[in-house]
């Protein structure tokens, strides 16, 4: 009887399958809480009040989730991956059930924080545990595998989120996340064994407080500027220019701290690597495109094309099917050839020329090319996240995979943090600056509370939000005002959103250049397939 064939884990293939399994359902967990919530939101202001507090419930998820990621990659290259995923796990399930008891918006807040540490957890040892499972010329076919995935959640998450908030309220879209929890934690814990990392004699394995405390500071004060500025406070204003120095000012302490680490937080000494460091530009360049396409797509389809999707998942759906496919086939790609940076440079330069041509997109432009535009862009940023993981792993030494991995979605998180702001301020300035040209003159006169609904883009995406406008326009005795606004707005933001295509695109475009400076490297180890039919019964390949 021919024994089973051992793999690049030491797992024989059945295992390393199954684990693998439980982690693609540990990732499915992580990613659909990203988009499952925001169907719920306006529900959950409904009940618990706290409006003045909605944009908190994502932006404490977002930063606990920011500093998480570098922490737990630095701490499992110590303690390997499997007790970081098992506690993930049991962090975001805990999170989760909290968050569907929450009495106000105060302990909601505090448990998205909680949440977005096990989410953290989760999101950094997904990629990581890859790395671990497979050869480097296998993970090319296992990370394409994980943007389907991360599609595939995209899509559904709204359309989930929105169904059991209208049939079983918005409660259950916390609870729904126990069986996923379940279902990953019983694969991860029979089927995730492999050996612990190997201490080496007299190293210093301290956990390094310090650099934690400044990391974290310098991330959540980055995080605060660019959530507050522009909005609760103008940006030349002195709180957001203290809060952006003291992020200078910590993230150079801790440059300077981190150099003097045996095991730093966030390893900056990997970036004297070139295919790292290039490879940590581009995603966090690339990161913009996409935070683009997520936010302001469904705007456009919605609320300046008024079209009938239910939820913004489906107006996302061009462009995730397109992301589904190409991530899926450039992964076999990879594993075949070993070549990935072909596809890294043709995904940046379709991408931006997807986003340049998605900057042209107005109110008269036929829908078959508005959707063959995303489907495009969905093209180009599949085969990017993934082969630019595969690139940092396969550059890392194998000892700070986890460090070199969480570094890599550190800086994207960043970038994708940034982007929002950016593009938060441009479209805020474009309907500042020509909204009121556009306006015919009796809006001009009407009572504040009135103007201030006027300039929200709500009501492009509110039908409540449109006929409360209509119901006071009616009272007023100027009910043809609303179809008016509404075109003049409509046209003001059509045009911002084009300004925010038109800056992802240079970015990305910027992302296409570091793609063209990045070397690629020889992925080694043979797929313990081809081992098998050679009757080798064995196949410990070597990275």
């Amino acid at each position: 009887m021919t024994p089973p064939v051992q793999t690049h884990s030491g797992l024989n293939e059945r295992d390393k399958i199954m684990a693998f399994v439980g982690i693609l359902t540990v990732l499915f967990l992580s990613s659909l809480n990203l988009t499952v919530v925001g169907s719920a939101m306006p529900r959950v202001i409904s009940d618990l009040g706290g409006f003045h507090l909605y944009a908190w419930a994502f932006t404490a998820y977002s930063l606990a989730t920011t500093i998480t990621i570098p922490i737990v990659g630095t701490i499992s290259d110590r303690v390997g991956r499997r007790p970081l995923i098992l506690l993930g796990i049991a962090v975001f399930a805990l999170g989760s059930v909290g968050l569907g008891l929450a009495q106000n918006m105060e302990q909601l807040i505090i448990l998205r924080a909680v949440q977005g540490i096990g989410g953290g957890t989760l999101m950094a040892m997904s990629f990581t545990a890859i790395a671990d499972l497979f050869t480097p010329i296998e993970r090319g076919r296992y990370q394409g595998y994980t943007g389907a995935v991360w599609g595939v959640s995209s899509v559904v998450g709204p359309l989930v989120g929105g169904f059991l908030t209208d049939h079983l309220g918005w409660r259950s879209v916390f609870f729904v996340n126990l069986p996923f929890a379940l279902l990953a934690a019983s694969f991860i814990w029979r089927f995730f064994r492999l050996p612990k990392p190997v201490q080496v004699a007299g190293e210093d394995r301290r956990f390094d407080t310090l650099g934690a405390t400044l990391l974290a500071g310098a991330v959540t004060t980055l995080t605060l500027a660019m959530s507050w500025g522009g909005g609760t406070y103008a940006w030349g204003s002195a709180p957001i220019l203290g809060l952006l120095a003291g992020a200078l000012g910590l993230g150079v302490w801790y440059a300077r701290h981190s150099r003097h680490q045996t095991q730093p937080i966030l390893d900056l000494g990997l970036l004297r690597d070139r295919s790292i460091a290039t490879a940590s530009l581009a995603g966090f360049l690339v990161s913009a495109g996409m935070f683009a396409a997520i936010l302001y797509l469904p705007l456009y389809m919605q609320g300046v094309r008024g079209s009938s999707a239910a939820g913004s998942g489906l107006a996302l759906a061009p462009l995730m099917g397109g992301m589904i496919l190409t991530s899926t086939l450039s992964g076999q790609f990879v594993s075949r050839t070993g070549r990935y940076k072909k596809l890294i440079v043709a995904g940046a330069c379709v991408a931006a020329a997807a986003l340049a041509l998605a900057s042209t997109l107005s109110l008269t432009t036929p829908m078959w090319l508005a959707v063959g535009t995303m489907v495009l862009l969905g093209i180009g940023l599949g085969p990017i996240n993934s082969q630019l993981t595969l690139a940092v792993q396969n550059a890392a030494p194998r000892e700070k995979l986890g460090s070199a991995t969480g570094g890599n979605q550190f800086f994207r998180q960043i970038g994708g943090t940034l982007a929002v702001s950016l593009f938060g301020a441009l479209v805020n300035a474009q309907l500042a600056g020509k909204l009121g040209a556009q306006l015919p003159a009796a809006a001009k006169t009407l009572p504040a509370p009135l103007q201030e609904a006027i300039a929200s883009p709500n009501l492009l995406t509110s039908p409540q939000a449109s006929a409360e406008l209509g119901s006071a326009l009616q009272k007023l005795g100027q009910p043809e005002l609303l179809a008016q606004i509404t075109a003049a707005l409509k046209d003001v933001m059509v045009g911002a959103i084009d300004e925010v295509f038109l800056v992802s695109a240079v970015l990305v475009g910027l992302a296409f250049v570091a793609a063209l400076l990045l070397p690629e490297r020889p992925l080694l180890g043979r797929q313990p397939q081809k081992a098998a039919l050679r009757g080798e019964g064995s196949a410990q390949a070597a990275d």
